[in-house]
C-alpha cells in the first residue's frame, strides 16, 4: 500500500521520532518490546512505503497488536495519530485477504449472528422490559456487550431512564454497530451493518438515541457519517443524558473511595470526560479520587481493536495493570462508562475492588446499595 504524501510524511516523522510515547503505550507494557509500539508500527509502514521491507506476516501481526487507544497521540507534539494510520493499513490488509485468522472468525460470527459472541440474534433485547410511556422518548441502542455479556448494564440503564421520566424503546432489528470490524479494517462488512442500523434507526419515532457503549457512540456519531451514512437522529452517550438530568438522579451514601476509568472511545476519541465525573459526584455526594493516569492520560483497559481476540493473555495483562492502578490509590469502587471496559476490568480484578458501570452506580443508590448481578 502506498500512502498519500501527507500520510507518508506523518509515518516518516513517527518512524524517526525519539519514541517517548512508548512509555504510555499499553502494548509496550504488555510485550516489553520496541515492535508493538507506535514507533515500531510506524517504522514498519515507512519501510514498506520506501520499499526496504515488505509487510510480511510478522509485520502484520505487529500492526494488529495496536489497541488504537490513541494514548500516544496525547504525547505527540506533531499530533500524529498512528492509530488512525494503522487502521488505514488494516483496511488494505483485509482487502488483500491477509488479516489474522482469528479476525476472519470474528467477521464470520458477526455476519452470521449480527453480534461477535455467536449468540442468537432473536434473544438480543427480548429480555429487556421497557416502558414506552413517559414524557420524553428515547431509543436505547444497547450494543452487543450489554445485550449479551453485561446485561445488568442494559437493565439498569432502562430502569434508571424510566425512573427519571423517559419512555425507553429498543428494537429487535438492532445489529452490531460494526465497531469490532471497522477498528480491525473490515469496512465492507462494517458498512453492511451500518446501512442496516441506519435504516432501522431512521424509522423509529424517538428523536434521540442513547448508547451505553462508547464504541457504539463513536461509530454512530463519527464512522457512519464518514462512510456516507446519514443518521437522522441525535445520538447521546448515557453520561450526556444523565448530566442533563442531574437534579433527578438518586443520591446514595457511599463511604467507599470511588475512582473512574476513562474509556478510550469516550475520552480521547470523543472528548467526553466531565459528564461521567459530574454524574458520579452527584450520585455519591463526594468527588472522585483520580488515578494517576486519568482523562486523556488514562491507560486503556486492553479490550479494544481486536487485541483480546488475537492476544487474550496480553490484553488481560493490560487490564490487570489498570485494575492495579485503581487499587494503588485505595479505591474500593472503580466506575467506568463502557460495557467493554467493565467486562475486562472486572475479570482482572479481585474482591477488593468492585467494578461497575455508570448506570449501575445510580441504581445502587436508588436501591439503597443493592447490586443487580445477572
Amino acid at each position: 500500500m502506498i500512502f498519500d504524501e501527507t500520510l507518508a510524511e506523518q509515518i516518516r516523522m513517527c518512524a524517526a521520532c525519539p519514541k517517548m510515547c512508548r512509555h504510555v503505550c499499553p502494548t509496550f507494557f504488555a510485550w516489553r518490546s520496541d515492535s508493538p509500539t507506535p514507533h515500531g508500527r510506524a517504522l514498519l509502514l515507512h519501510q514498506e512505503q520506501v520499499g526496504t521491507r515488505e509487510l510480511d506476516t510478522r509485520a502484520i501481526e505487529v500492526l494488529y497488536q495496536c489497541l488504537e487507544c490513541s494514548h500516544c497521540l496525547t504525547f505527540c507534539k506533531p499530533e500524529i495519530d498512528i492509530a488512525n494510520l494503522v487502521e488505514e493499513r488494516r483496511k488494505s490488509i483485509v482487502t488483500e485477504g491477509r488479516r489474522p485468522t482469528g479476525l476472519n472468525e470474528l467477521a464470520f460470527t458477526i455476519d452470521k449472528y449480527h453480534n461477535p459472541y455467536s449468540e442468537s440474534h432473536e434473544s438480543r433485547n427480548d429480555w429487556l422490559q421497557t416502558n414506552t410511556t413517559g414524557s420524553k422518548h428515547l431509543f436505547y441502542f444497547t450494543g452487543c456487550t450489554a445485550a449479551y455479556r453485561e446485561k445488568e448494564i442494559a437493565r439498569d440503564t432502562v430502569e434508571l431512564l424510566q425512573s427519571i421520566g423517559y419512555a425507553v424503546e429498543t428494537s429487535p432489528g438492532e445489529w452490531c454497530c460494526g465497531s469490532p470490524l471497522l477498528r480491525t479494517g473490515d469496512v465492507e462488512l462494517g458498512l453492511e451493518l451500518g446501512r442496516h442500523n441506519v435504516d432501522i434507526l431512521n424509522q423509529i419515532a424517538s428523536d434521540e438515541i442513547v448508547v451505553t457503549c462508547p464504541g457504539c457512540y463513536r461509530v454512530l456519531t463519527q464512522d457512519y457519517p464518514n462512510l456516507g451514512l446519514e443518521l437522522k437522529k441525535f445520538v447521546k452517550h448515557i453520561s450526556q443524558i444523565l448530566v442533563e438530568q442531574l437534579d433527578n438522579l438518586p443520591e446514595g451514601d457511599f463511604s467507599e473511595t470511588i475512582t473512574y476509568h476513562d474509556p478510550c472511545h469516550l475520552g480521547r476519541h470523543c472528548d467526553i470526560y466531565d459528564e461521567p465525573r459530574s454524574v458520579i459526584t452527584k450520585i455519591s455526594g463526594k468527588p472522585i479520587v483520580e488515578m494517576e493516569r486519568s482523562r486523556d492520560n488514562a491507560m486503556c483497559c486492553g479490550n479494544g481493536a481486536g487485541l483480546r481476540t488475537l492476544f487474550p493473555e496480553k490484553a488481560k495483562k493490560i487490564g490487570t495493570e489498570r485494575a492495579h492502578q485503581a487499587k494503588s490509590i485505595g479505591a474500593d469502587i472503580l466506575v467506568t462508562s463502557c460495557p467493554f471496559c467493565k467486562n475486562m476490568l472486572q475479570s482482572q480484578s479481585d474482591d477488593n475492588l468492585q467494578v461497575i458501570d455508570l448506570p449501575e452506580l445510580a441504581l445502587m443508590a436508588k436501591r439503597g446499595r443493592k447490586v443487580n448481578i445477572d
